[in-house]
């Protein structure tokens, strides 16, 4: 299904924006002053990224639940999420079950804080190459919050915005890094939405193993908390 629709959404959106917002947006650039081959290289880009964000949009809105499906699975393999369910049942209640309806409403919930965002920061495509850079650093970083936010809750109780917003500053290096690379790769057309939706689900679930670590030591065998004092014979 995610194949089919983004097909489908990638060859219409394309085909709109050429045909109606390419020239347009070449003579805005042209008024603003740029040269007349900048303005429709950079009007071509424009449209290549408002497609791409259309696809992003389209895909977390009907496929998110597959990338929280994925990130679990990954944890899981990983020994991480029974220590997290083992970790709650000491404090009398279970984690949240895989819920598509819970995870529609998540992602409907970061596209609300995204989407501005995305919109705001879209004219820096405008700028070829350093615009689709300065893009996904200024946007990725948010992304990659999208993907951690079940983690965070489950491992850190960390329910607010503001909390979670802590957390995610004092690690703002593995949030831009990550997120700004996953971000341009799911921008690719056609192999971002096939390929890199569900691989990024699968790097975000390892990076969360690197947060889980600053709380965890793996033995070979089992994870162990490093607020546990051995006993001694």
């Amino acid at each position: 299904m995610p194949i089919i629709v983004t097909t489908a959404s990638t060859i219409v959106s394309f085909s709109l924006l050429m045909g109606v917002w390419f020239e347009q947006q070449s003579h805005l650039l042209k008024n603003a002053g740029w040269p007349e081959w900048l303005a429709w290289l950079s009007s071509f880009l424009l449209v290549i990224a408002e497609v791409a964000l259309i696809n992003l949009i389209i895909m977390l809105v009907l496929f998110g639940c597959v990338q929280s499906n994925i990130f679990r699975a990954v944890l899981d393999d990983r020994g991480i999420l029974q220590v997290l369910k083992d970790e709650n049942r000491l404090r009398g209640r279970d984690l949240p079950e895989p819920n598509c309806c819970r995870d529609c409403g998540h992602q409907i919930l970061f596209l609300v804080a995204r989407i501005p965002l995305l919109l705001v920061t879209l004219p820096l495509n405008a700028i070829p190459v350093l615009g689709q850079i300065a893009w996904v650093l200024l946007n990725g970083w948010l992304y990659c919050w999208e993907l951690e936010n079940e983690f965070i809750i489950m491992s850190r109780e960390l329910h607010h915005c503001t909390e979670q917003l802590r957390f995610v500053c004092d690690r703002r290096g593995a949030f831009f890094g990550f997120g700004s690379a996953a971000m341009a790769l799911e921008l690719i057309p056609m192999a971002g939405p096939w390929i890199f939706f569900a691989s990024n689900a699968c790097g975000a679930a390892l990076l969360a193993e690197t947060f889980f670590k600053e709380n965890y030591n793996f033995d070979g065998r089992t994870w162990v908390s490093k607020t546990v004092v051995p006993v001694l014979p």
